[in-house]
C-alpha cells in the first residue's frame, strides 16, 4: 500500500494506504478570494474516509477527489457555489499523485465501494454555533427546532408566519445557501425548505424561511447550513 503526503497550493493531502484521508488546508495562500481564504481557514484539518470516495483523477492540472453525492454535508448544502473546490489540489507532484490515486482506486475496488449516493453523511460537518445572526432575522436550534426571530428592519411578508416562527427540524426536507455575489441587490442567504414551501417561492428579502446573511459571514452561515443538514438527515 502507498501511504504519501501531497503538497498542493489548496493545502496537504495525506494518505494513510489504508483508507483514511486527512485534507489539511491553507487559507494564506495568495491568490485566493477573500470567500475561499476564510473557508480554508475555517476548514482548517477534515478527514475523508474512502467510501466517501466516488472516484480520484489526476492530470496536469493536479489531483482531484471525486465524492459520492450525499457523503459530504458541506459539498452538499454549496451547491458547488464556492469558488474553489475543496476535493480539488492543484500543482502537485505528479507522479507522488499517481501512486496515491492509484492505491486508492486499488482500495476502493477492494473494498467494494460503490457509486452510487451516499445512505448517510460520511464526513462530519465543520464544526458550527447553535445561532447564527443575519441581517434580517437570526437563526436558532434548540429543543428539536429552528426558531427564526427577525430583526425590526424585517417587512410584514417576512413575518407573516409568525415572529419568531419556529419549525420542527423534522418538518425541514432541505437546506439552501448561497453566498454574496458582490452586485447591488445580490445578497447572500441561508433558505430552508419545507414539505409545505410553495412551488413558487418568494424572494429572500421577503421569504419567511430565509435569513439574509451579513457582509462578510458567508462563511459562517455555510457552516450552520451544513451542521443543519446533519441534523435533519441521518
Amino acid at each position: 500500500m502507498a501511504s504519501g503526503e501531497l503538497t498542493s497550493t489548496n493545502g496537504t493531502v495525506v494518505w494513510d494506504g489504508i483508507g483514511i484521508l486527512r485534507l489539511r488546508y491553507d487559507g494564506t495562500q495568495a491568490g485566493l478570494d477573500t470567500l475561499t481564504s476564510s473557508l480554508w481557514t475555517r476548514l482548517g484539518e477534515r478527514i475523508l474516509p474512502v467510501e466517501a470516495l466516488q472516484a480520484v483523477e489526476v492530470s496536469a492540472a493536479g489531483l482531484k477527489l471525486i465524492l459520492r453525492d450525499g457523503a459530504d454535508p458541506l459539498q452538499s448544502v454549496t451547491g458547488g457555489q464556492v469558488v474553489m473546490d475543496p476535493y480539488d489540489f492543484p500543482e502537485v507532484d505528479h507522479a507522488l499523485a499517481e501512486e496515491i490515486a492509484g492505491d486508492i482506486r486499488r482500495t476502493l475496488v477492494r473494498r467494494d465501494v460503490p457509486s452510487t449516493a451516499a445512505a448517510r453523511w460520511l464526513l462530519a460537518p465543520p464544526a458550527a454555533p447553535d445561532r447564527l445572526e443575519g441581517r434580517d432575522a437570526s437563526l436558532s436550534v434548540a429543543n428539536g427546532q429552528l426558531t427564526f426571530a427577525y430583526k425590526r428592519s424585517a417587512g410584514r411578508k417576512k413575518k407573516a408566519l409568525g415572529d419568531p416562527w419556529s419549525v420542527p427540524l423534522g418538518d425541514i426536507v432541505d437546506v439552501e445557501w448561497t453566498p454574496n455575489q458582490g452586485r447591488l441587490g445580490a445578497r447572500g442567504f441561508l433558505r430552508i425548505t419545507t414539505a409545505g414551501t410553495p412551488v413558487e417561492r418568494r424572494r429572500p428579502k421577503h421569504d419567511p424561511a430565509a435569513m439574509l446573511t451579513d457582509t462578510g459571514a458567508d462563511v459562517d452561515a455555510l457552516l450552520f447550513a451544513a451542521r443543519l443538514l446533519t441534523r435533519i438527515r441521518p
